[in-house]
């Protein structure tokens, strides 16, 4: 869709096209650092690898593979844990404000 080769896509990412072929084959796994890599090149939201639209075949290897069901419930539970660390930082925000104030109060005083 973005007309970009085989070759345009691996030399972007710095893979060889040769490698790059085999991920698209499903013969090798991708590391996460190169599909996020890939999805930038084709200005693609990285989720859109997922979607049943665009998977032709699964292939299950040793290590076993990802479901669109379980990368959903995974993109949850980190919403979630990102929610909680918000909140628990928003309630350590104004103590850590007092601290460095004191702090603050305390340098500027040893220079007097």
């Amino acid at each position: 869709m973005r007309d970009l080769s085989q070759d345009n896509v691996a030399d972007e990412i710095g893979m060889s096209a040769g490698n790059f072929g085999k991920i698209e084959r499903g013969e090798i796994d991708i590391s996460t650092s190169h599909l996020l890599q890939i999805a930038k090149v084709l200005k693609v939201n990285v989720i859109e690898f997922f979607e049943d639209k665009l998977i032709v075949a699964e292939k299950q290897n040793n290590y076993g593979f990802v479901t669109k069901d379980e990368m959903e419930i995974l993109g949850r539970q980190m919403q979630t844990l990102i929610i909680k660390e918000f909140e628990k930082l928003r309630e350590e925000m104004p103590l850590k404000k007092t601290i460095a104030k004191k702090y603050i109060r305390t340098k500027n005083a040893g220079k007097n």
